[in-house]
């Protein structure tokens, strides 16, 4: 049976299943807007608006407070991994501007210096950071919280896990940091940032107790010491997370929230922004079944929305790995952390070792198109084994938000192996005519305002050579 004729599975754990459910709140200005939603206090509470920094020290404001930066990390996730798929050709552009699509340029790749579109998710993620980070400011250093809590509690571990994954995603997606008003430092210091922050949760959670947050700490560090070259102390880190861990952030959704962007993009509420169509994975898909790229059709539902340039209308492939707006996306999992020790490996020349790992994590799946697990690759090479690795990257964190910032990694790093990089250059001159952006530059109303970074500082940086990428030339 053909994949298309068939409901296929997410391979994605249910919501009951998600570890760790996190919400919800923000910053507005001078004073922390508090959503008092359910969170892991498990209690409905009215939203009262805007609440004054002396309220803070209330303890019913604690857990809000924390959530708040959940909620933000959110919004940022729900964008960053729809605008990730778009520039690193996980998705296909339909044409459409406006609501729920991308400029033209940005639609080929490109993003421009002044984009709105982005600035918005700078503001979330840091405020996602800066929202975790305050709070620990309060309940640490201004004795919010008594002394005899602040290596035991809860909420420490929390806060210091989510200003960790905030820090992370702001590395994985900006060239620079840039924070609280600071000076422009290297990328890495987010990474370093994030680092320190999951050290202290892994601690705290420990003493808590809490063993989600103490597996989210310890896998969002592997993450983050993969980005810094610590190879070691990533795979160590990484062969304590056990293969079922998820921790993910929380969709809920709310049009005005947290709602999977992804999922609405394409759910024909009125929009159909984007399509498989073109991509390696719709392809791959089709071949093998794969239930982690689930993709189908709608007969009713010929073409997208809009007309891309060069091209016209674009036939409307539907990804199914979300499909609904309260579906969560991961930050992390057991499963990617098999492919951060096969990496590591990989780093050290081992390439057999790498392999069975890699094949751990891919024959795992059922496929949906034959109902038995998928065949494990077979490499011949340290560079047959890498181009492996790449591939099962980009199919386990598919439209994760990760695969953009995987391109820059390898690049910046020299690794051996191409990528599965689908050719739109012959559909349209579009995709040719705007060289693709590695990484997001630091906001105009950022360098405006904020008067430690230079005017001259570099500005949506290319890729090394227009249409070049790791292992392609």
């Amino acid at each position: 049976m053909r994949p298309d004729s068939m409901t296929p599975e997410t391979n994605l754990p249910s919501r009951g299943q998600m570890h760790n459910r996190t919400r919800l709140g923000g910053l507005l200005g001078g004073a922390l807007a508090i959503f008092f939603l359910a969170g892991t206090s498990g209690c409905e509470v009215t939203n009262p608006g805007p609440v004054q920094d002396e309220f803070l020290a209330d303890q019913a404001s604690h857990a809000p407070l924390v959530n708040g930066s959940a909620r933000r990390l959110a919004q940022s996730i729900k964008n960053l991994a729809y605008d990730g798929a778009l520039i690193s050709r996980e998705i296909f552009p339909s044409g459409q501007i406006g609501a729920h699509g991308h400029n033209v340029v940005t639609q080929g790749g490109f993003v421009e210096d002044d984009s709105n579109e982005f600035n918005g998710r700078w503001n979330f993620t840091q405020q996602a950071r800066f929202i975790a980070e305050d709070a620990l400011r309060r309940f640490i250093d201004d004795g919010v919280l008594p002394a005899s809590e602040h290596n035991s509690s809860p909420l420490i571990a929390r806060a210091n896990v989510l200003a960790g994954y905030a820090s992370r995603v702001l590395g994985e997606h900006w060239c620079h940091a840039v924070m609280d008003g600071g000076p422009v430092e290297p990328g890495s210091a987010y990474f370093e940032r994030a680092e320190a922050r999951f050290t202290s949760g892994i601690e705290v959670a420990q003493n808590a107790g809490n063993n989600t947050l103490r597996l989210a700490a310890i896998a969002g560090r592997a993450q983050v010491r993969m980005w810094l070259g610590n190879w070691s102390g990533a795979a160590s880190d990484a062969a304590q997370v056990p293969d079922d861990f998820v921790f993910a952030s929380e969709m809920d959704g709310d049009p005005a929230g947290a709602r999977n962007r992804i999922w609405f993009a394409t759910a024909d509420l009125p929009y159909r922004t984007f399509s498989l169509y073109q991509t390696w994975h719709r392809e791959y898909y089709l071949e093998t079944g794969d239930p982690r790229v689930p993709s189908t059709v709608d007969p009713t539902k010929e073409f997208s929305t809009g007309s891309l340039s060069g091209f016209g209308q674009v036939p409307f492939i539907i990804q199914q790995k979300y499909p609904a707006g309260d579906v969560d996306i991961r930050l992390a999992s057991g499963w990617e952390m098999r492919l951060v020790e096969a990496e590591a490996l990989l780093n050290q020349g081992q390439w057999q070792q790498a392999m069975d790992l890699i094949n751990a994590v891919r024959t795992r799946n059922v496929s949906d198109s034959t109902d038995e697990a998928l065949q494990p690759w077979t490499a011949g090479s340290l560079e047959e084994a890498w181009r492996y690795l790449k591939r099962e990257r980009r199919i386990e964190l598919w439209m994760e938000g990760r695969a953009w910032g995987d391109m820059r990694r390898w690049e910046d790093t020299g690794t051996p192996g191409a990528i599965d990089w689908p050719d739109y250059e012959s559909v349209s001159p579009l995709f040719s005519s705007n060289p693709r952006s590695r990484c997001l530059s630091i906001p105009t109303a950022e360098r405006n305002a904020n008067t430690n970074v230079p005017s001259d500082i570099d500005t949506s940086p290319l890729w090394a050579a227009p249409g070049s990428l790791p292992g392609q030339g």
